[in-house]
């Protein structure tokens, strides 16, 4: 009996120690700090949904992901036929194909941030229901997709750029100590309006497919509204108080201002733009915490 006793005695520690560890989730405190804070406590995921957002979009075709540069290449092919050929669109000294293709690259990575944000609860909604994962990172997600289609159409206005240097020995861009910056700031306003968008979006647009239809209009109406297919200086002088209205004409123009310093900038537009992110995030943020607790 006492070797019994002593043999348990041993083993009670061993026991003791194989135990797993129990974590305790908690509910977030309310408040748009809590939520910001906890989106970077949960940042690792950020990439793992982005890679989830390319794997569904190109699942059950033929060419997978060779979709990636087919789309933006078909695009801007028929766009620059249509607009610089058939048109005859011009964007002063610079050749239209350069303008075109880089000013597009930027409103590429508006309009797909704003579509895959607002899609980003519907594609995930199986998941979501299974694990603990804020919902507010799977939105925030949708900057992985449109940052490879961003560099995709970025890569493709280089391309112009090449060429027309080796045909007529000359850049077309004139590069300034503050052109990082212009540049930068102005791919970060649009990033933050297109997931503001969604912000305001995705949780009504999981429960209604029409949020993304009209959305889907929606951009496609505004882009010819932006001064991507033409220069914010073509704009007769009685819409251009319009033009400037548009959130995301001062983010191109910003841009623009990175590449092309000499050209037009519109500071009343660059006001718009950033009046309208606060705008956007935080009633987004505020409205998007109720329907989380509501909703999910």
């Amino acid at each position: 009996m006492a070797i019994e006793e002593l043999q348990s005695a041993r083993e009670t520690p061993n026991r003791q120690q194989e135990q797993p560890t129990i974590r305790v989730l908690e509910s977030r405190r309310p408040g748009i700090l809590n939520a910001l804070g906890e989106l970077w406590r949960y940042r690792r995921f950020i990439l793992y949904f982005g890679r989830r957002f390319l794997t569904k979009r190109y699942a059950r075709t033929w060419l997978g992901l060779l979709w990636l540069p087919l789309r933006p290449i078909l695009n801007v092919s028929t766009k620059l036929l249509v607009f610089g050929g058939i048109v005859g669109l011009t964007a002063g000294n610079t050749p239209y194909p350069v303008f075109f293709l880089l000013l597009s690259a930027a409103w590429v990575l508006f309009s797909e941030s704003a579509l895959w944000s607002a899609r980003s609860l519907d594609m995930n909604r199986g998941l979501l229901r299974e694990v603990h994962i804020p919902r507010l990172v799977v939105i925030v997600s949708a900057i992985v997709p449109s940052t490879i289609d961003f560099l995709i159409s970025l890569g493709l206005g280089v391309l112009a750029l090449g060429y027309y240097y080796a045909r007529v020995q000359t850049l077309y861009l004139e590069l300034t100590w503050w052109s990082p910056l212009s540049i930068g700031a102005a791919l970060i306003l649009l990033a933050l309006l297109g997931i503001g968008v969604g912000l305001v979006t995705a949780s009504a647009g999981a429960r209604a497919r029409d949020i993304r239809f009209g959305l889907t209009y929606g951009l496609g109406f505004a882009y010819f509204l932006t001064p991507v297919i033409y220069p914010f200086e073509a704009i007769p002088d009685a819409y251009k108080p319009l033009a400037q209205l548009n959130p995301v004409t001062g983010a191109l123009e910003i841009f623009k201002l990175g590449l092309f310093p000499n050209e037009e900038v519109s500071p009343k537009a660059i006001l718009v733009t950033i009046a309208a992110v606060f705008a956007l995030w935080l009633p987004g943020l505020w409205l998007f915490q109720r329907r989380e607790v509501r909703d999910w």
